[in-house]
């Protein structure tokens, strides 16, 4: 079964792909012919470049805002298509992109913001969590979230299992928000 797992930078997608990649032992001819892809989608292949490549030999990916959109398309598109078994990625895949998956595993649930680290808002959880078990694609799924201790444990299940999604507010009682959102439609 596929995973997504969510962490809060791009470095840590990275090692976390990388750290997941090690412990695969087989590769196949596809999975070295995408390799091939993702390293050449530059015409002058980057470290990152490689580094993906080298994930991508073993089924595994990184995904975030650093990527070109040809590698982050064709880590999407092989991943849809079940080549590609784990995309390590930023909060930025959960919204907006269908990459759905079996499994969501939630490595970091808080993120530095202008008062320090602080918990994600639950409507973001919700939206990684939501990628496990779409109904297209699954009867169901699961959604692991790593707490690091019991503390951490206890919070994560009082705010984001039992706790309520915030209110949501919205922007298009701003005039200039509204405006350009009804000429982006008629556009």
């Amino acid at each position: 079964k596929q995973a997504l797992v969510f962490v809060n930078t791009k470095r840590s997608a990275e090692k976390t792909a990388e750290e997941i990649a090690k412990r695969i032992k087989s590769s196949d001819d596809v999975l070295l012919k995408l390799s091939l892809d993702v390293v050449h989608s530059l015409s002058k292949p980057t470290k990152q470049c490689e580094r993906l490549g080298r994930c991508v030999k073993k089924g595994i990916a990184f995904h975030h805002a650093g990527l070109t959109s040809k590698q982050k398309e064709i880590i999407e598109n092989n991943f849809r298509s079940k080549k590609i078994k784990i995309i390590c990625a930023t909060p930025t895949l959960a919204v907006g992109i269908d990459v759905p998956a079996f499994r969501t595993i939630l490595k970091d649930l808080k993120r530095y913001g202008s008062h320090g680290l602080a918990w994600i808002p639950v409507l973001e959880y919700l939206q990684m969590a939501g990628r496990a078990g779409r109904p297209k694609y699954d009867k169901v799924g699961e959604s692991i979230c790593i707490a690091a201790t019991e503390p951490d444990k206890n919070k994560i299940y009082e705010k984001y299992i039992t706790g309520s999604p915030e209110d949501i507010y919205s922007k298009l009682a701003v005039e200039p928000v509204l405006r350009t959102y009804l000429l982006s439609l008629i556009a």
